[in-house]
């Protein structure tokens, strides 16, 4: 169910809609179909005359690495998928531009290409981009032919990079650590035609303007002020009387405002208009009702129309309170949702993906109760950033990032970068806050973000914050909200807090349980390597525990981003994966148990979900969990009741122990106030007797583009057609017709991508066919041993394509702005906050910790005292030169987790830290490269814990990794940590 009354129907992109309210006075061209690709880097492949008739036929979004990624078990240890194609290839554009244009201005926009572009129009060179995720674009007036002669557009694609994340200078980012290594022209391309005077593009790399900047102030449910300035040039050879007009129009097409000036703009003059439109009874941009409006802009010579560019507008008030969280209009909301990699692989498909299908990402988002995205570590795509005006998520959204503190070329390109980034999207209200970087900065570097903002978006009144802020005493001066990390405790009082990476944990979909029979997981010859040997129903508990003990239960805590939505192959722990399983859907975009999980949690309306499954063996007795935002569940098998749970754990999970499987029904009832509101059953299905196909295709359908995907969801099914959810059998399929097999993955297998047979887990699957620029009628056929086959016909749409170019831009959902999900129906209490119980240290200040449990601060260490958190062993035999000192008490249980940044502080005083590490497990890098040991050793609970030293300056940051970077015994005890202050 998606929260808003979604119409799935055919449409044109938003823009496109609004655009063509104009007299085709500004054209936007679909520059995506039909590029000439060579996966090599021929010379001279730039020049008019060259001949790329051997080289393929693609279309954009594309990328080079589809059929090279999901393929490999994953390292291990936070490293991505680095077996993958790097270096240089080229594509070609043949176009032609009619007789009428001449005269005319003409752009050329890249959404953004992976990850160096070198850009040529008809052999002369345009210019270069790093950046890989921030749009740029060039102007080919001058350069291009007319009428019958064509035009050869030529972009060289780099996107090798060094082996180390860490020393891959200049661009940091841009490694699978971060984000899998995807090359290509994986975003749009556009053509954009205007007339010589007309209002610029937000596109401010190499053509260095600026377009349109809107905001309102004087907000309230009675009237708002909007204001418009436009950037607008006349590259005529005349001066012309220009009159410049700005419309608001809401969400029906009704014209609510209208403002006009006139002015002489000079020939080659540049000039910003400015009007002040004034909004009667505004509908507002609330998370639960994101209400649009659009800004049409239009530049008029007397009655005749020149150029006209529309804006969008969502008008709201907000604020951050560090006390009570965030407030959208005066009304109080609380952020939940996820942290989303802006490649967002798809298996088989990579990073390209059309439109139609990343909104496809974007409404599961939705239906599981989401309100807020954090773009990590750089800046999503336009159509995504429309997507959180139109669904309503809060957006924090970075430029360009790896996770470091950079300088010298690096910090160059990352701060232009950053600037071209607010330039393009500062017009979006879902944006509240900008992310300066996934890292803090120098108190230099600060002020030039800070400087960005003030010149680029001087009205926005949106908050600026890094994430990690709080390894560096400069950003203390400078952040106004801090961006978070696991969400233990916050680090400064003074400011609202939001959470960028909680969960990190890894469960694969196709594990249910330790009680259901394996598939490929808990038998998997690289279990003992996995960091998180967890199955899907202790995957979708901890979203439960996790929510409500790190930001659910804290009034103060504004709300976070669960890291992450989808599957992808960067960085992770797993090796009996093929990707980081800390998706709430798989890499195809299946449901895991865990997206189940947050929906009952995090939409208004009543929810319930029984965890797991209901085809367990005879003599399973087992705990089952109930996931509910009722207040009381009741559970019933074959409609006999087992029992009432009144007191949910963590606010909203609800446990039954012991019950006793037996085939036929269970179901759930969550009840409020004693009345039923919601019901959940599930029910035993039979052995699997045949395959069903079911075809997933955008709004518009099936385009015969080049770069269009169609689904095909296969399971296996009873002889009632209902999913087995124990189905893992082998499907071998065929294909006919012009469309291109792109498969889908197995999550515990090497080499399933981009096959043509493919294993269902937990009894579905998912393949994906890509369009060809042929339309007509495709084919699919599944079979599987003792199973009945099926069949199923898709049909591809024809484009008109005409020299190159198509005016169908790409195609997007349709939303009823008008409608209004309800006020939850019910929330847990939560405390107000007292500043009184927050972590306090003399020595270990600005502390944070991002482990999967919990740690705490604590003074005066000596016998007796816990070490752990969550075990019952105390110090019994400490060096007397420690009695007294301050300790950090560790969970235990993360002995084995590993990540660069686990613990963190900036140290108060001069003094000593302190380490006790485990003999028996080998030596991180931190603990060799920055202390020397003691030659004294501690005896916890008979375990030898060495002894470590290093001495620290007041102000200095300290970064303490896991407890090992190798293998560890399944009993090892994680270190510990005392600091001493130095007495001078």
């Amino acid at each position: 169910m998606i929260k808003r009354n979604l119409l799935v129907i055919s449409i044109l992109s938003f823009v496109f809609i609004i655009n063509i309210n104009a007299q085709e006075t500004r054209v936007k061209y679909n520059f995506n179909p039909d590029w000439k690709f060579i996966k090599a880097n021929p010379t001279n492949a730039q020049v008019v005359n060259y001949n790329d008739a051997s080289w393929s036929t693609v279309s954009a979004p594309h990328t080079f690495n589809d059929t090279d990624t999901f393929d490999d078990l994953s390292i291990g240890k936070h490293i991505g998928e680095k077996n993958q194609f790097r270096g240089t290839v080229w594509y070609r554009k043949h176009f032609k531009l009619p007789k009428s244009d001449a005269g005319k201005k003409i752009y050329i926009e890249f959404e953004s290409v992976r990850q160096i572009a070198d850009v040529y129009i008809n052999g002369q060179y345009l210019g270069t981009n790093k950046t890989g995720f921030i749009p740029f674009g060039y102007d080919l007036s001058s350069y291009l032919n007319y009428g019958d002669k064509e035009n050869i557009i030529a972009v060289k694609v780099n996107n090798d990079r060094g082996e180390h994340f860490r020393d891959n200078f200049p661009l940091v980012w841009h490694h699978e650590h971060w984000h899998p290594n995807h090359g290509g022209i994986y975003r749009n391309v556009f053509l954009h035609v205007m007339d010589p005077v007309h209002i610029t593009l937000p596109l401010y790399d190499n053509l260095k303007t600026v377009g349109t900047y809107v905001h309102a102030k004087n907000i309230s449910k009675k009237k708002a002020n909007v204001y418009v300035t436009a950037e607008t040039v006349n590259e005529s050879k005349k001066d012309r009387k220009i009159t410049f007009e700005a419309k608001i129009v809401d969400a029906n097409g009704k014209e609510v405002s209208c403002e006009r000036k006139t002015e002489l703009l000079k020939a080659g003059e540049t000039k910003t208009f400015a009007t002040k439109n004034k909004v009667t009874k505004p509908k507002l941009w609330y998370t639960r009702r994101p209400y649009m409006y659009k800004v049409v802009t239009t530049l008029k010579e007397g009655d005749k129309e020149l150029d006209s560019y529309t804006t969008p507008l969502g008008i709201r008030s907000f604020y951050f309170s560090k006390d009570t969280g965030f407030h959208n209009n005066g009304e109080y909301a609380k952020l939940h949702g996820w942290g989303q990699k802006p490649t967002a692989g798809w298996a088989g498909l990579g990073a390209a993906q059309p439109d139609w299908l990343k909104e496809f990402t974007y409404r599961l988002m939705d239906e599981a109760g989401g309100n807020f995205i954090r773009w990590g570590h750089c800046a999503g795509s336009p159509a995504e950033i429309a997507m959180g005006d139109k669904y309503g998520f809060v957006t924090l959204m970075p430029g360009v990032s790896g996770e470091s503190e950079d300088e010298g070329e690096t910090w160059d390109i990352r701060i232009a970068a950053f600037r071209d980034m607010i330039v393009y999207y500062r017009n979006h209200p879902s944006i509240f806050i900008w992310e300066g970087g996934n890292w803090a900065e120098t108190a230099a570097h600060y002020e030039e973000i800070l400087k960005i903002i003030k010149t680029y978006d001087p009205h926005g009144k949106r908050l600026m914050g890094n994430r990690r802020a709080d390894v560096k005493n400069d950003s203390e001066a400078y952040i106004s909200i801090e961006i978070g990390t696991e969400g233990w405790q916050r680090e400064y009082a003074h400011l609202p807090l939001i959470e960028s990476e909680y969960l990190r944990d890894e469960g694969p979909r196709r594990a249910w349980d330790k009680f259901t029979p394996d598939d490929n997981f808990w038998t998997h010859p690289n279990l003992s390597r996995n960091v998180y040997k967890i199955g899907s129903e202790v995957f979708a508990i901890r979203q439960v525990e996790d929510w409500w003990e790190k930001m659910g239960k804290k009034s103060y805590h504004s709300g976070g981003a669960n890291w992450v939505f989808t599957d992808g192959t960067h960085g992770g722990r797993n090796p009996t994966e093929v990707t980081r399983a800390s998706g709430e859907v798989d890499a195809v975009r299946l449901k895991k148990e865990a997206f189940h999980a947050t929906k009952a949690m995090w939409r208004p309306e009543a929810q319930i979900h029984v965890i797991g499954h209901w085809n367990y063996a005879e003599d399973t007795q087992k705990t089952m969990y109930v996931v509910s935002n009722c207040t009381k569940v009741k559970l019933y098998i074959n409609n006999k009741l087992i029992g009432t749970d009144e007191k949910a754990d963590n606010g909203y999970l609800f446990k039954f122990p012991k019950v006793k499987f037996e085939a036929g029904e269970i179901k759930v009832e969550g009840y409020l106030n004693d009345k039923l509101l919601v019901s959940q059953t599930k029910k035993t299905i039979g052995e699997p007797v045949a395959i069903k196909l079911t075809p997933i295709v955008g709004p518009k359908g099936w385009m015969a583009d080049g770069s269009d995907i169609a689904l095909v969801d296969f399971e296996v099914v009873d002889k009632n057609g209902d999913r087995y959810p124990l189905g893992k059998n082998t499907v071998n399929f065929t294909i006919s017709g012009p469309g291109i097999w792109r498969g889908g993955y197995n999550s515990s297998k090497a080499n399933t991508t981009n096959n043509q047979f493919l294993d269902a887990e937990a009894g579905i699957n998912r393949v994906a066919i890509r369009s060809m620029l042929e339309a007509g009628e495709v084919t699919i056929t599944a079979k599987s041993e003792g199973l009945q086959s099926a069949s199923v016909t898709i049909s591809s749409k024809g484009v008109t394509i005409s020299n190159g170019m198509s005016k169908e831009l790409p195609q997007t959902y349709k939303v009823d702005f008008n409608s209004e999900e309800p006020l939850p129906i019910y929330t847990p209490k939560t405390e107000p906050y007292n500043p009184a119980r927050v972590n306090k240290s003399d020595l270990f200040t600005k502390f944070s910790y991002t482990g999967n449990g919990k740690a705490a601060l604590r003074k005066n260490v000596h016998w007796g005292k816990k070490t752990y958190t969550d075990l019952e062993y105390n110090y019994t035999v400490i060096p007397r030169y420690l009695v007294g000192a301050e300790y950090v008490r560790m969970p235990n249980s993360d002995g084995k987790y590993w990540a660069r940044d686990q613990l963190q502080f900036i140290a108060g005083a001069d003094m000593e830290i302190y380490i006790g590490h485990d003999d028996r497990v080998p030596r991180p890098a931190f603990l060799l490269n920055d202390y020397k040991d003691t030659g004294d050793d501690v005896n916890l609970v008979g375990v030898k814990m060495s002894l470590f030293k290093r001495v620290a300056k007041k102000g200095e940051s300290i970064i303490m990794a896991g407890n090992s970077d190798g293998e560890v015994p399944d009993d090892t005890r994680m270190y510990f940590v005392i600091g001493k202050k130095i007495k001078k």
